[in-house]
């Protein structure tokens, strides 16, 4: 089974249907983010990584 280059996970409940996009593209600008290699869980108060295998 081949691991993704990053997997993005976004614990909440959005406002309106295009919230998650938005969210996502806001963490693509985010200097120094780095997702690939990582799995990213954003919630509304906090934003944790952890490495894939």
């Amino acid at each position: 089974m081949a691991v993704p280059k990053g997997l993005v996970y976004f614990r909440y409940f959005p406002a309106m249907p295009e919230a998650p996009a938005q969210d996502l593209l806001n963490l693509l600008s985010v200097e120094g983010l780095v997702l690939e290699g990582y799995f990213t869980v954003f919630e509304r108060t906090q934003l944790r990584q952890r490495p894939l295998p």
